[in-house]
């Protein structure tokens, strides 16, 4: 028996096992948030700036908010704040697709997964409005949790740097 975090042991092509993985991620995800008591709906259309829409709190026992959520999962060390193009290599070339970097008006929340440890990071999409285009897991490591998914919580974290 392998490790939870073992991929592709049915031996899939690899450019189709990687679009399967963004699925799977989601699916993690907003498994890991029902089981925590969050109202979780995922987006059934692809290709929007969000995956699933999380019902958050204000505060402790406060109003349900809903929060648009972007997965980006990654084996880099690092998540990316852009969209719009495909992780794999494209085989037909679509004008007038061009990458973005996401911003409040896009989602609210970027979750990243660390593929190697399924570790969660809950970035709030306007701390990114000044960073570059991804962030290292490292630098991170306050928004790594899984426990607390406040917005008023997140208001008042201060990792813009």
């Amino acid at each position: 028996m392998g490790k939870i975090t073992d991929l592709n042991v049915t031996g899939r092509l690899r450019g189709k096992f990687e679009a399967l993985l963004g699925d799977a991620h989601q699916f993690i995800v907003a498994g890991i948030l029902i089981r925590l008591g969050f109202n979780v709906s995922l987006v059934a259309l692809k290709g929007e700036p969000f995956d699933l829409i999380v019902f958050a709190y204000e505060k402790p026992q406060g109003r349900e908010i809903p929060l648009r959520c972007q997965i980006r999962a990654s084996r880099r060390k690092s998540v990316k704040f852009t969209g719009g193009t495909r992780g794999g290599v494209n085989r037909i070339y679509k004008p007038g697709v061009k990458k973005y970097k996401y911003t409040p008006e896009h989602n609210d929340l970027i979750i990243g997964v660390d593929m190697d440890t399924l570790d969660l990071y809950l970035v709030p999409t306007r701390f990114i409005v000044n960073w570059g285009e991804s962030r290292a897991f490292l630098k991170l490591q306050p928004l790594k949790t899984i426990g607390i998914f406040y917005s008023t919580g997140m208001k008042n974290m201060d990792v813009a740097t």
